[in-house]
């Protein structure tokens, strides 16, 4: 996708969301504020850098200096055969969901990292908007997802996996992705719940299934599931613990290689803790919730009221002492 097609899609990241224009190879210009924004070999950078943790300076200045890490060749081929946790559930679910997308769609990616083929090869039809906070991966565009640069209205599919744990201000980033769907469009959320610190210093957070829930509270519920149960959980946190015990990194290797042989085959046994049965167990790894986007956002209470006790219609209402006095 050439830099003036991409731009056709994108606006400014301010809360003016001007339009922009190709000013010069190196730069795009808002229409509306005026404010330039660097283009480093056809690839935007566009942060509102007062609400943003990094700059447009700091991203160009870190092209060869790794933020997070890429896997592949050997290690890539080990995780693939070893991998430390069950994660086939959550890919299933984002395929699943995919499929009732309209006729070539628009995709944004949040945090993209090196997955873009991944990406493409689901979405072969799609207008695809590959984005993160560094230049180091797959991104078309690097922007936060606290001021996404696309207009109100104009995105059918949101994937925002595994970056949720990583933003500053969470509603912040939900409030955005709520803003730039279409009527009825959709997100794909992926939040970790038991997984240890990663990506340091940039991990901040993390979500039980029902907090993810409440996170999207103004979107409608399609799928909340889990992904990944006890057995992966096990592994993940052995794995931590002897690395921590000593930073040294063939015994990372070693040890990480060895918990993952030795739970290779009981990691499978995940599935029968998996699914939309939130009960299921109280350590899995990770939370799916796929939502569409409504026009008026539920309450907690509305949205609890499936896990308690509570009559649908009594939890529905907006009654409180107060009304019920007058």
């Amino acid at each position: 996708m050439t830099l003036e097609v991409l731009a056709t899609y994108l606006c400014c990241p301010y809360e003016d969301h001007g339009s922009l224009t190709p000013a010069s190879p190196g730069r795009l210009t808002c229409l509306s504020c005026g404010r330039h924004f660097p283009v480093h070999h056809g690839r935007p950078v566009l942060l509102d850098e007062s609400r943003s943790v990094f700059s447009a300076a700091e991203v160009l200045s870190q092209t060869d200096r790794r933020l997070f890490s890429e896997v592949r060749g050997l290690k890539y081929f080990a995780r693939k055969v070893l991998p430390a946790g069950n994660w086939r559930e959550k890919t299933t679910a984002l395929r699943e969901h995919a499929g009732a997308l309209p006729p070539h769609p628009v995709v944004l990616i949040v945090g993209c990292g090196f997955t873009g083929s991944v990406f493409r090869e689901m979405f072969p039809q799609a207008t695809l908007l590959l984005s993160d906070v560094t230049l180091q991966g797959d991104a078309d565009l690097v922007c936060g997802g606290e001021c996404l640069p696309l207009p109100s209205d104009s995105v059918d599919l949101v994937v925002i996996d595994q970056v949720l744990e990583h933003t500053v201000d969470p509603i912040a980033v939900v409030d955005e992705i709520h803003r730039c769907l279409k009527p009825g469009g959709t997100v794909f959320s992926g939040i970790p719940f038991f997984y240890p610190n990663h990506g340091f210093p940039f991990d901040f957070q993390r979500f039980t299934p029902l907090g993810h829930r409440l996170l999207f509270r103004r979107f409608r519920q399609v799928d909340l599931r889990l992904t990944g149960g006890p057995f992966s959980a096990l592994s993940l946190a052995l794995i931590a613990f002897f690395q921590a015990l000593w930073k040294n990194l063939y015994w990372s290797r070693l040890t990480s290689f060895s918990v993952r042989l030795l739970f290779r085959p009981l990691i499978a046994l995940d599935r029968f803790y998996a699914g939309d049965q939130l009960t299921r167990t109280t350590i899995a790894i990770n939370s799916v919730f796929v939502g569409s986007k409504d026009s008026s956002p539920r309450s907690a209470r509305a949205i609890l009221a499936q896990y308690r006790d509570t009559p649908p219609e009594v939890a529905a209402s907006e009654w409180s002492p107060r009304v019920a006095q007058q």
